[in-house]
């Protein structure tokens, strides 16, 4: 019993030294732990106040820009004045340039309507000019495109006539004028002698051309009022040249525009074929209705005045040269 209980005894002490060692082995892994524990937390507690320095550093640093962008407005402002100031200076003259080269656009307009009626080269020059104008992106110009506006609608509204064409119709007129059938009975128009209807034989042929000799030496005709009177081949010719001298004065005034003139010298070339000219022959009838549907052609229209831009811009320049 004594020996069992020794041995009880001896077993109960080894299995609490075990346990023991167990324990302590335990406790020194939790020691362990617990000292990572602080480790670590002496680490984060670097950290973060690292972190707090940086965040610190960071507020300065953004105030510190904050404070250099109040700024800001002032020194584009400044900027924006310096840029303008430039643009001013460099742009000047070339400015005034544009409107220079604006001012001679219309002025050329208003020589090419006045002396020459050239209405096309009118439009093209202010359609030039307005375009100069509109390069300068400046409203203080909108007047004098409002009136360029206005000259260009009413030259375009002009009925321009057709002058190739008119120059076209009264030269032909003038070459049919040239054999135009004058009115009357040639004083010197004889039969042609035909030979083909001579007969043969000497004696019949010489027979035959004196008897065609001699009726050729009278020739009766009948001449009524519608006819006229007999007139000479020099006199017949010299009324085509009248006529054709006619047609080519209306011709000549087509070119310098002068409607008074054409208009006389087509009512001169009417009455002349009335009364100088066969209107009974198709020839003569159809150059006295052309010569009739030429006459009331408007070779002179009434242009309207270019004038206005001319003025406004002139103005604008003359008070723009003084601070340029």
């Amino acid at each position: 019993m004594t020996t069992a209980i020794a041995v009880l005894a001896m077993a109960t002490a080894g299995y609490t030294l075990v346990r023991l060692d167990s324990m302590r082995d335990k406790l020194d892994t939790a020691n362990a732990a617990v000292a990572a524990a602080d480790a670590d937390k002496e680490l984060l507690r670097a950290e973060l106040k690292s972190q707090a320095s940086r965040e610190r550093q960071a507020h300065r640093d953004l105030n510190r820009r904050l404070d250099t962008l109040n700024d800001a407005p002032q020194q584009l402002q400044e900027l924006a004045s310096s840029v303008e100031e430039l643009r001013g200076r460099a742009e000047g003259p070339e400015r005034a340039w544009s409107r220079a080269e604006a001012l001679f656009l219309l002025e050329l307009a208003q020589r090419r309507l006045t002396l020459d009626r050239d209405v096309e080269t009118a439009v093209v020059a202010l359609e030039s000019a307005d375009l100069r104008l509109a390069s300068l992106k400046d409203a203080s110009f909108a007047a004098v495109r409002q009136e360029i506006a206005k000259e260009l609608q009413a030259l375009r509204a002009v009925q321009l006539p057709d002058v190739t064409g008119l120059l076209s119709r009264l030269s032909s007129a003038e070459e049919s004028a040239a054999d135009a059938p004058v009115k009357g009975v040639l004083a010197t128009q004889r039969q042609a002698f035909d030979r083909s209807t001579l007969p043969d034989g000497m004696f019949a042929r010489a027979g035959a051309i004196v008897a065609q000799t001699f009726s050729n030496l009278i020739v009766v005709r009948k001449v009524d009022d519608l006819s006229g009177r007999v007139i000479t081949a020099e006199e017949a010719q010299l009324q085509r040249q009248h006529l054709q001298l006619l047609l080519f004065a209306a011709r000549t005034a087509v070119a310098r525009h002068d409607e008074q003139a054409y208009r006389t010298a087509l009512a001169s070339a009417r009455r002349a074929l009335g009364e100088f000219f066969d209107l009974s022959k198709p020839a003569a009838q159809a150059l006295l209705t052309e010569v009739q549907a030429l006459e009331p052609v408007n070779i002179d229209p009434t242009l309207p005045s270019v004038t206005g831009s001319i003025n406004t811009l002139r103005r604008m320049v003359s008070s723009r040269r003084g601070p340029e």
